[in-house]
């Protein structure tokens, strides 16, 4: 008698137990769609394998419009724990020496010939100005003019008239004008090179000390180019990155199983409580059935 009183609940508890759970598994299996003498069988392939491309989409545009808008990413972006983060790594960065901080960016050859051309450039460029100084003439007339001046009032003065102090300083500069042609360009150079070695080993931070920039000048410049950054270019980054064609692209490209482990990885509490369900709503309406 009370096995019988059982069997409806315990038939209507594993009837809905094994339906909810066929329903479940539905979801991915079969995986591919299933023919038998050409004709497709029904729910073949399962809901997800065949609804794929739209459930692809569907996340895209969840994500898109609704989890990563522009004002999300603005808002977090400019955050101040962000802001604050950014602004200190580049600050960092500002502290390390020119050479370093140039080597992050370039490769050390191309860095190397880039300076050496630069060397060369300024070197050509200097000795170019020099020459078309006519340096031989200004050497004769402005040392011309400081003997005159320490000689004047004295008996030398009667002495040393133009002709005679042309004849003494004239040398003088020729030599002078001789040695910048042979050397000058490796003197020019060598000069330029150990400029830019000092300069090489100083940071941007002490470059603008010296130019009575304070660091905290610095940081606020810093911080208001960031700001301005993201402020402008949120909007174009989101539509440039194109979040929901990205989310789109890699559900498509992930396989049935994979897509299985992470929607369980998600909802495998919820589906095995759709499948319980199941079973407590077959065994009550056995037990209403004892009633009728």
């Amino acid at each position: 008698m009370i096995l019988e009183k059982l069997a409806g609940p315990l038939i209507g508890a594993v009837i809905g137990y094994c339906t909810n759970y066929i329903a479940v598994k539905m979801l991915f299996y079969p995986k591919k769609e299933i023919k038998i003498w050409g004709h497709k069988l029904p729910f073949t392939p399962g809901a997800i394998p065949k609804g794929k491309p739209r459930l692809a989409k569907a996340i895209g545009n969840i994500v898109a419009n609704t989890l990563l808008t522009e004002e999300d990413l603005k808002k977090k972006i400019l955050s101040d724990e962000t802001e604050n983060a950014v602004v200190e790594k580049i600050m960092d960065g500002l502290s390390t020496n020119l050479h370093t901080s140039i080597n992050r960016i370039f490769p050390e050859e191309e860095y190397t010939n880039a300076k050496e051309k630069v060397t060369n450039l300024l070197t050509d460029q200097i000795l170019e100005s020099v020459q078309n100084m006519n340096l031989e003439h200004i050497i004769v007339e402005e040392a011309g003019k400081a003997v005159k001046s320490k000689t004047k009032g004295t008996m030398l003065e009667m002495f040393l008239n133009d002709e005679m102090l042309n004849s003494l300083i004239q040398p003088v500069g020729g030599e002078i004008v001789n040695y910048i042609q042979v050397s000058g360009a490796d003197y020019i150079k060598g000069e330029i090179s150990r400029k830019l070695a000092a300069l090489e080993e100083k940071s941007i931070l002490e470059l603008c000390d010296n130019l009575n920039v304070s660091q905290d000048s610095v940081r606020g410049m810093v911080s208001s180019l960031y700001q301005t950054a993201i402020e402008s270019a949120a909007g174009n980054l989101v539509s440039n990155l194109n979040i929901a064609g990205i989310i789109e692209e890699k559900v498509s490209e992930m396989s049935i199983d994979d897509l299985e482990k992470m929607v369980l990885s998600v909802m495998k509490k919820e589906l095995d409580t759709i499948v319980n369900l199941g079973a407590l709503v077959g065994a009550i309406l056995g037990m209403l059935n004892i009633f009728i």
